[in-house]
């Protein structure tokens, strides 16, 4: 649907009919106003670096390093140090940030303890994919992979170099 130059009057904005589905819709005059949009304020729990989700005590093992490497997406080739024992990865505010829209801010995280590797979905809009299966968590071993967005990640854990 266009508008003519004169639709707004001096309005801010205005109710309009949407031709396709005939509900109405809100559209803002550009000349007038910006379009705000009010940020998502979503909660999260609060793990220390030293307690999982579930309670586990987490740390790194002295005798491993353990990475991840981007197989596909934008990221593709990069590989992430995993230097503490809970690192989140999301599009912002995480430990491993990653320029991907279909990422959401904190998607998801990786809890490392004497059980193993656990990686955790933080309620993410799109979801976390171990083969093609959404998950809440999963443990990982090393050449695992899993999903986030259009990015493919790949756990590598190997023996610390002497």
């Amino acid at each position: 649907m266009e508008l003519k130059a004169d639709f707004f009057g001096d309005r801010e904005k205005a109710q309009v009919e949407c031709s396709g589905c005939g509900r109405m819709a809100w559209v803002v005059n550009p000349m007038l106003a910006t379009l705000r949009q009010e940020p998502t304020k979503k909660k999260i729990n609060s793990v220390t670096s030293e307690i999982g989700t579930d309670g586990r005590r987490l740390h790194l093992p002295e005798n491993v390093e353990i990475s991840l490497r981007a197989l596909e997406g934008k990221e593709g080739g990069t590989v992430y140090a995993v230097p503490k024992p809970r690192m989140t990865i999301g599009r912002g505010n995480a430990d491993i940030v990653v320029d991907d829209p279909m990422i959401s801010r904190i998607h998801c995280a990786l809890e490392v303890s004497d059980e193993g590797i656990r990686l955790l979905d933080l309620g993410s809009t799109n979801g976390t994919l171990v083969g093609e299966h959404p998950i809440e968590s999963a443990d990982l071993s090393s050449g695992s992979t899993f999903r986030a967005g259009e990015h493919l990640f790949q756990l590598v854990v190997s023996p610390k170099k002497t």
